[in-house]
Parts: C-alpha cells; structure tokens; sequence
C-alpha cells in the first residue's frame, strides 16, 4: 500500500502528516519533538509513536509527502491543456515551488528541505530529476514551431527554465514576480536570434 492510499484510509495519518509540515516548516528538524507534532495534529503522543517509530520516519515521511504533492500538482497544470504552451510552463514551475515563496513557513520549509540531506538521503535530488524529466518531456512534446531549433533541445530549455526558477525562488519577494519572471525568460527563448 502506498503512502497516498494509507493518507485516504487513515485521517489520522493524514492528520500528522499536515501538523508535522507545518512544524517542521516553522521549528526546523532539531527543534521540533514528536510531542509539539502529536499536538498540533491533535492526536496522542503513543498515537503517533503507532503510526511513526521516531522523529525521523515522521519527518522522511512528511517530506515525501511535501515533495510528491508538488510533482503531482506540477504535472496536473502541465497536462492542463486550457493552457497555452508558455502558461502551462509558469504554472507548472509554479505549482513545483511557488508555495515556497510568499509566507514565512513555506520559506522555512524551502530551506529545510534544501538543507535536509543528511536526513532524507537522495529524495530531494531525486524529485528535482523527476521534475526535470517532466518539464523536459513537455517541451519535448509540446515546444511551438522554432522554439526549437537544431541546436537546442527539450532538455537545453527545460535546464535553462528549472535552474532560473530555483534561483527566482529564493530571491523573488512574491509568486507573482516569480511567475513574471518566467513569462520574461520564455519571451526571450521565443526571440529569434540575430
């Protein structure tokens, strides 16, 4: 059984799960304790000991959590096909880290996640590759005519936008400026050269 089909079985789980984001998110991994966790989630301490062992299965847990609800909500805006080529990509970059942006705990959060390997091991880096194979694969499927060209691929545009939105997430004051930022990037790539 999966982690997503045990979230819609037990409320509970799913409960523990969104306090301990939120937790995590504002205390950081040393300073949250499965007691804060259990509280917020509103649940027994021994409660969460059942369905958790310690901290840091509860934490692993959440994380994946975190980071696969930002794939699926990426993917889901990338299929959305109401959506022009170029506003499919900022909406999909922006359902992968805009949440990141605008409040205090999501900018907390942002950080413990980039900071969180010695913890969650690969996971991080392996969800940025799936996001990357996923915008990639959009592109590939999807790029306007001459967007492009022979010395250009899918995996050229798609590396360009990624690593421009990782950085604009941690420097854009708001999801609107990071979501502009985009649209300006894919009006340059558009731009033919000369």
């Amino acid at each position: 059984m999966s982690n997503a089909q045990m979230d819609v079985e037990d409320p509970k789980r799913t409960a523990a799960l969104v306090a301990a984001v939120g937790v995590f998110g504002r205390y950081g991994f040393q300073k949250t304790s499965m007691e804060a966790v259990a509280r917020a989630a509103g649940i027994s301490r021994p409660g969460l000991y059942l369905m958790f062992p310690n901290k840091e299965q509860l934490y692993r847990a959440t994380m994946q959590g975190v980071l696969e609800r930002a794939q699926r909500a990426m993917e889901v805006r990338l299929a959305d096909r109401s959506l022009s080529f170029d506003e499919g990509i900022v909406a999909g970059l922006d359902a992968l880290m805009g949440p990141y942006i605008d409040t205090p705990v999501a900018r907390d959060l942002n950080e413990l996640l980039e900071n969180s390997e010695p913890r969650l091991g690969s996971m991080f880096h392996d969800y940025q590759e799936r996001a990357r194979a996923t915008l990639s694969a959009h592109i590939a499927a999807l790029a306007p005519p001459g967007l492009l060209p022979a010395d250009l691929t899918a995996h050229d545009v798609m590396d360009l936008l990624f690593s421009a939105a990782l950085t604009w997430k941690s420097t854009a004051a708001t999801r609107d400026e990071f979501r502009d930022r985009i649209r300006r990037s894919l009006r340059l790539i558009h731009r033919p050269a000369g």
